[in-house]
């Protein structure tokens, strides 16, 4: 996604994005499919053409939504047909192997939201919530989390090793429902705001009624500046996705 703020026409769901800066690429990226899929990823900044790769992941999981050592492999491989390295100047080859890195968030509907299935790698946040009441985070349940180096999928596979450690069925998925709830929504964001959300939880307006508030990109975009001018959101590509 790029531009000062981008709305996905669609009654469901609402999704909006501002970038870092004005002039800065947005390297978060979304994507959805008519079954009830959506995935949301961040691009890392300092790594090489994260945007790309980034973009390449959410449209592979809308449409094949598993994640697998296979699949990963699969996109790796597509992301390595952007670009000839011999033809990139040194510097950019040297970044090209390092690796570009992103997140991935990968949420899946059933029956109306009878179960919902999220697959979360990296540092964006999807949000369970009923009314103005958060009733499950995942991964993060807490601010703090944040501030630790996150684990995000690699375009150069050495870095994925971390994968071997985990049940690709258990450690990176949660299951959630629909369910019992008056007033249910899903919210996935990436970490410039899922650390705000996760830090206003003592806030006396509930952080989940102000961004309930927000219907049209301009008023998003607003949110955005109010909050990094206040220093309570982060600078940086800032995504929600909102399932009201």
């Amino acid at each position: 996604m790029s531009g000062a703020a981008l709305q996905v026409k669609s009654r469901l769901p609402l999704a909006f994005t501002v970038p870092k800066g004005e002039d800065q690429r947005n390297e978060d990226s979304f994507h959805r499919s008519a079954k009830g899929v959506y995935a949301l990823s961040d691009g890392a900044s300092v790594s090489f053409d994260s945007a790309s790769w980034a973009r390449i992941l959410v449209k592979r999981y809308a449409r094949k939504p598993e994640f697998t050592r296979e699949w990963l492999a699969a996109a790796i491989a597509e992301f390595g047909k952007l670009y000839d390295r011999d033809n990139l100047p040194w510097m950019q080859q040297a970044s090209l192997d390092r690796g570009s890195f992103a997140s991935l968030l990968g949420v899946r509907l059933f029956d109306a939201g009878s179960l919902i299935q999220v697959l979360a790698i990296g540092d964006s946040l999807a949000v369970l919530c009923d009314g103005d009441c958060i009733k499950a985070t995942f991964p993060f349940s807490d601010a703090s989390q944040f501030n630790r180096s996150p684990q995000l999928l690699c375009t150069n596979p050495v870095q994925n090793v971390f994968l071997d450690r985990l049940d690709l069925d258990y450690d990176l998925v949660a299951d959630w429902s629909f369910h019992g709830l008056d007033e249910p929504a899903l919210l996935c964001m990436t970490d410039a705001l899922g650390h705000w959300l996760l830090s206003q939880r003592d806030r006396e307006a509930s952080p989940i009624s102000i961004l309930r508030k927000m219907k049209t990109p301009a008023a998003f975009e607003r949110f955005v500046q109010e909050e990094r001018a206040a220093s309570r959101l982060k600078r940086d590509d800032t995504t929600l996705i909102a399932l009201w």
